[in-house]
């Protein structure tokens, strides 16, 4: 390998680094089958916290979602996180370390099960960070039936320990419910520094030299 490919290489990669979406959430998909990592907020409702229930059971509460079978989202997880308070405003939260300007993305999965649909009032959820909503706020009674996927974008303006937390409120008694999983923040940009954006313009120079060395070459052994 030549001296100026070498120099493309590590040009492309910090590139292709910086880009990469690496989730930065503690048991996101509560495979543990529990909140481990997590930090409960029952609200003023200790009877009826958030809990961790496995999914295809008609076990009632607190082991399942008052005797609906929760179907399993795609990829064969087992466990998911339950919010079913009629009438508390309830969380669970976690601290992550963010990059200042720096854009990430926000991912969850949402279910609504009938039975909390069917009662008179409804519930809402939300995720946020330090306490401003960084995602829709979604009521059980608009979501279809079956799963809903999701996702956004948000930048963090500055290097910093932010409390993440998914919000949920149940609007009367009785309310409706929510089961969460695969929860996701990944880092999806960053501002690189200055000697990485100076490799980079090395590796694209680079590229371009080699590309019109190539040409000359095929031009002179055509000409011959």
């Amino acid at each position: 390998m030549s001296r100026l490919s070498w120099l493309i290489v590590p040009a492309i990669a910090v590139c292709c680094a910086s880009a990469a979406n690496a989730a930065i959430v503690t048991n996101a998909d509560f495979e543990t089958g529990n909140f481990s990592g997590w930090t409960v907020n029952a609200g003023t409702d200790a009877s009826h916290p958030p809990i961790v229930i496995g999914y295809n059971n008609t076990n009632g509460f607190p082991n399942g979602a008052y005797g609906e079978s929760v179907p399993a989202p795609v990829g064969g997880l087992t466990s998911g996180a339950y919010f079913s308070s009629d009438f508390a405003a309830q969380s669970i939260s976690q601290s992550l370390t963010l990059t200042a300007n720096t854009g990430y993305t926000l991912s969850f999965d949402l279910y609504a099960p009938q039975n909390g649909r069917n009662n008179p009032f409804d519930a809402s959820l939300f995720a946020s960070l330090n306490g401003t909503p960084i995602s829709s706020v979604f009521s059980a009674d608009s979501l279809n039936k079956g799963w809903f996927h999701y996702s956004t974008t948000f930048t963090a303006t500055s290097a910093s320990l932010y409390n993440f937390a998914l919000n949920f409120l149940g609007g009367g008694t009785t309310a409706a419910d929510f089961v969460v999983d695969t929860v996701s923040v990944g880092n999806i940009s960053a501002i690189p520094e200055p000697s990485t954006w100076a490799m980079m313009m090395i590796g694209f120079v680079g590229v371009g030299v080699i590309a019109y060395r190539r040409k000359k070459n095929v031009t002179a052994l055509r000409i011959a």
